[in-house]
């Protein structure tokens, strides 16, 4: 009957039970239990029944296992302090290091030796006595600073004729230019070439085929005497003739009206 009953009993639903409060149950149960197998490695430890290395001395038996876990300990803590101060290292900002330069003095100039100080080969250098003072030394002697140099610039070619306006003139005396229309002649001696001035109402006055005929009769003249250019200009530096680059012939430009 008992065993009928039993068998009831399991073939019901068995009742809940929350494991939180199961937990909370037998947390002290595995506390104690934690407790007694410390108290029993404490004890073992004490007694030298835990198992060593064979290089241990069996008399420090009871040491091993604390020194053990104290260098454990040891290392670890190590370990986190070198981490820590590598994060440190990388995350702060690097500070520029001020590069400093020791520089030295100027050496003290010494004046150059000059030929008339240079001794022979067969001359023995002057004996200096011991005893003398330094005021009987004798002084070397200093070269003076050599003069700087000056570089050769070639002069100008000496043109042949001066003064120009007095050798025109006299070409112009046969032909039918007005008296009075050439005014100065002035060489350029940099450029090799002269500018003429001629009066512009006269130079206006004139046709035009004689204008050309005379600043080419003048052109002609002046490079008979070694002249390369000229230029014509009237007294307000206006230009009223030059010499053609291209070709040969004197380029003219009209004149301007005067006010």
């Amino acid at each position: 009957m008992q065993d009928q009953d039993a068998r009831d009993d399991r073939s019901l639903p068995a009742p809940y039970q929350s494991p939180w409060q199961a937990l909370r149950q037998d947390l002290p149960a595995a506390a104690a239990d934690l407790r007694l197998r410390f108290q029993e490695l404490w004890r073992r430890n004490r007694e030298g029944d835990l198992s060593t290395p064979g290089f241990w001395p069996q008399d420090l038996a009871p040491l091993f296992w604390p020194v053990l876990l104290a260098v454990g300990l040891l290392v670890l803590a190590l370990g986190g302090v070198q981490l820590r101060a590598a994060l440190n290292v990388t995350d702060a900002d690097p500070v520029p290091a001020v590069e400093r330069i020791r520089t030295t003095p100027l050496p003290e100039a010494r004046p150059l030796i000059t030929e008339s100080e240079i001794l022979p080969a067969d001359e023995d250098p002057p004996q200096i006595s011991p005893t003398a003072s330094p005021q009987q030394l004798p002084m070397p002697l200093v070269s003076p600073a050599p003069e700087p140099l000056e570089f050769f610039k070639p002069e100008p070619p000496v043109l042949k004729v001066d003064p120009l306006l007095k050798l025109l003139a006299q070409v112009d005396a046969d032909s039918a230019a007005p008296a009075g229309l050439l005014l100065s002649a002035r060489p350029v001696p940099a450029e090799n070439a002269a500018v003429l001035v001629v009066d512009s109402d006269l130079w206006s006055d004139l046709p035009q085929a004689l204008r050309r005929e005379r600043a080419e009769s003048w052109w002609k003249t002046l490079q008979d005497q070694g002249y390369e250019a000229i230029t014509l200009e009237d007294v307000d530096q206006h230009l009223l003739a030059r010499p053609a680059r291209v070709g040969g012939g004197m380029i003219m430009f009209d004149p301007l009206p005067s006010p």
